[in-house]
């Protein structure tokens, strides 16, 4: 008989270990290819959308009105396309409609659904808006009090994240879209509207000084790039963040799993060292050896693998569209690269493959008849633990079984602590991002309304209290907001991280978004520039005041209009306690006490999808490893259990006492999986608080705790049940031949 002949009888004996161990290198690398696939599928189409529908390198406004014979001067002398674009918001009852003229040059719109305007009581609308509210091609909407058919729905490139306010976190296309109308039409209902200006560079190195000229010329009243503008770079950033996370699972997940099975085949060798013995003894040289255990090593990697690349190929499209939830609808077309479906495979086999190499290399050198006698690795003290102790023999059995087998137990351990620890992670993303929306508003201040204004005004506002809200930014060009209020303000939060007031009339302070962002702390020197001249100015952060979602230094109007060398009685922002009459056409931004707890509702119904994939797959690795090490630990303990039926215990008590035992490994599992967790949701939040813009505060409530409990005990009474057979199953004549020497 040959040794190549063991194969097949030792995969047939242990298939369930080789589906188990499969099963789990497929769903630990499943992670990493989805999370990967939908980072380089946004990337690609946001690239290739932008280029083709010239998405803008940056929008400007000015005070004065740009000449349209002047456009092609500043064109040609500066190397860039420039146009106007006219637009107006139109509030509704239920929805407000940012309606656009069609532009020629920069920021183009594409059709996905329908067919353009051809008539003046025809409107296109956002295609994100349309789907998410049921409305169909031929449907009417009103706007200015006028009834318009939507005829088409479109994407544009400067609003794929459709933020109606550029301060939000998080899209909205529940109550507001983009349109477009007949031009006539247009002017007839609101004449010229708002009036912004696009630019796209073809000479980085003419930026500044067409800036400088804009202002010189036309006095610009605001500036935002491309790179600050989160409607665009919140694409490509998202995409990064996938990919980036992608490589974090693949550092931690197919890791600890990877690491998991390699002890797992490293004691399946090891139990088979009277076999391995036996062949050493017979004249197998370690090469052939070596190379013979090596071979079923490759197995759960080769298999594991090649099921983890089908079920890619598989769910690829759905998990990537899963990852478009932020955005307007992109036609998005995502693929699994062959090289990095290679590597899934090659990975894991190659790890699996030498540590089955290096395992049995280590027992080869070892003496022949310790080998046969299958002494190597005992040191002949745990069975002897307690003997002069009155206890009960399971507890005995239990506490021998974890001092002597400490490999085991540590992979038992891993198996209930990487469960948890995935399962907690999607519990806690969704109690941090409801935090967000519950903590913010008093974060901001007792304020029901923020009224921003597009026009300057001066004195004291007729109710409410007045502020300034001016743009800035670092020598980098991170945009933060310059605030300036009255020293008497009631409705901001003023309040310190040292619990005082902020003192206004005598410093500057900065909330701690702003900080984190600039990594500045009390005392410190900021540099920052005008957006507009360029010019640089410095302050000295005297405090910094709690506030994790906007980023700005704030003083007092008095302070702040030395920067800015408006009247110190400007203001173009009102802060009120209830609604105020004003305007809607005199307002740019409105920001309610209800905003951000509604765009993180919007943000978990989008993200649903992900997260309950997440926590089904921690449910499904906690089941397979535990399944995975339970089974070898049964197998292990043959010869015990073949010992407890002879001595007539019923198939109940062994269970008890051989399986039962790793209870008390449950919950050290759970609890370190769940401060786990923890720690990385926090590392989360300081890593991604640049692309964010926002200060997640990592959060766990009582419920979750307890549902990752319940999920992670239900998955490991489930492994327990599906290995209960496994000791009746057990032969005890044929066990207890195989401890004869």
């Amino acid at each position: 008989m040959t040794l190549n002949k063991r194969y097949k009888r030792n995969i047939k004996a242990n298939l369930s270990f080789y589906i188990s161990a499969s099963v789990l290198t497929m769903v630990a690398l499943l992670m990493f290819y989805l999370f990967y696939v939908a980072g380089t599928g946004i990337n690609d189409y946001g690239n290739t959308f932008f280029d083709y529908n010239k998405v803008e390198d940056a929008v400007f406004t000015t005070y004065l009105e740009i000449p349209d014979e002047d456009i092609p001067v500043l064109e040609k002398d500066y190397n860039l396309l420039l146009e106007k674009e006219h637009f107006v918001n139109c509030d509704e009852t239920d929805y407000t409609a940012r309606i656009f003229t069609a532009n020629e040059k920069v920021d183009l719109y594409e059709l996905i659904d329908g067919r353009d305007i051809t008539a003046r009581d025809e409107i296109i609308i956002s295609a994100g808006y349309a789907q998410n509210n049921g409305i169909s091609i031929g449907d009417t909407l009103s706007l200015h009090a006028k009834d318009y058919t939507v005829v088409g729905l479109f994407l544009r490139p400067d609003y794929l994240y459709m933020l109606e306010n550029l301060t939000d976190d998080y899209m909205n296309v529940s109550t507001f879209f983009l349109a477009y109308m007949d031009e006539a039409e247009f002017e007839e209902c609101f004449g010229t509207g708002t009036l912004n200006y696009k630019v796209i560079y073809h000479d980085e190195t003419a930026v500044e000084d067409f800036r400088l000229n804009i202002h010189d010329q036309f006095f610009m009243a605001s500036y935002l790039s491309a790179d600050d503008n989160v409607r665009i770079s919140f694409v490509n950033e998202q995409a990064d963040m996938f990919i980036l996370s992608a490589w974090v699972m693949l550092v931690i997940l197919p890791f600890i799993t990877v690491a998991l099975i390699s002890i797992l085949i490293g004691r399946k060798i090891k139990s088979e060292q009277k076999l391995i013995g036996t062949l050493s003894a017979l004249g197998y040289k370690k090469s052939a050896l070596m190379w013979h255990y090596s071979l079923f090593a490759l197995i759960p990697g080769i298999l594991g693998g090649c099921l983890t690349a089908i079920a890619s190929l598989l769910l690829v499209q759905p998990f990537g569209e899963m990852g478009l939830a932020d955005y307007e609808p992109m036609q998005a077309t995502f693929h699994l690269p062959v090289s990095i479906a290679v590597a899934g495979i090659l990975i894991p086999t190659l790890i699996y493959f030498v540590c089955a190499m290096l395992r049995v290399r280590k027992l080869l050198r070892k003496d022949t008849v310790e080998l046969l006698n299958g002494n190597v690795g005992n040191t002949g003290k745990s069975h002897r633990m307690l003997s002069r102790r009155h206890m009960k023999v399971k507890y005995k059995m239990a506490l021998r079984s974890f001092a002597g087998n400490p490999g085991r137990t540590f992979v038992i351990f891993l198996g209930i602590f990487l469960g948890a620890m995935i399962v907690a992670f999607g519990y806690i993303f969704i109690d941090s991002v409801n935090a967000v929306g519950s903590d913010a508003h008093a974060e901001f201040g007792t304020f029901q309304y923020e009224y921003v204004l597009n026009a300057l005004h001066t004195g004291t506002p007729e109710d409410g209290e007045a502020m300034m809200v001016l743009p800035y930014e670092d020598s980098n060009a991170v945009r933060f907001s310059m605030l300036g209020l009255d020293a008497d303000n009631t409705l901001w939060n003023l309040t310190t991280t040292d619990g005082e007031r902020a003192d206004l009339e005598n410093g500057w302070y900065m909330s701690t978004l702003c900080a984190a962002i600039f990594d500045l702390e009390p005392g410190d020197t900021f540099t920052f520039r005008s957006i507009s001249t360029l010019e640089e100015y410095t302050v000295t952060i005297d405090g910094v005041i709690k506030n994790g979602y906007q980023s700005y230094i704030l003083s007092s109007r008095e302070n702040m209009s030395k920067f800015t060398e408006l009247d110190s009685k400007t203001y173009n922002a009102v802060l009120a306690s209830h609604a105020l009459d004003i305007d809607s056409r005199e307002i740019t931004e409105l920001i309610s006490d209800t905003t951000y707890e509604n765009q993180m509702e919007n943000l978990l119904t989008s993200m649903a999808g992900v997260i309950d994939a997440l926590i089904i797959i921690g449910a499904v690795i906690c089941i397979a490893s535990l399944y995975a090490t339970i089974n070898m630990m049964i197998s292990e303990n043959r010869t015990n259990i073949s010992m407890l039926k002879v001595l007539g215990y019923e198939n109940r008590r062994i269970n008890s006492m051989i399986i039962n035992s790793n209870h008390l490994l449950l919950l050290p599992g759970i609890v370190t999986g769940i401060v786990a967790a923890y720690l990385i949701m926090v590392w989360y939040c300081v890593e991604f608080v640049e692309v964010e813009r926002i200060m997640i505060p990592a959060t766990m409530k009582p419920k979750s705790i307890l549902l990752t409990t319940v999920i992670t005990a239900a998955c490991y009474f489930v492994s327990l049940f599906l290995l209960r057979g496994k000791v009746e199953r057990t032969d005890m004549i044929e066990s207890l031949k195989d401890n004869r020497e």
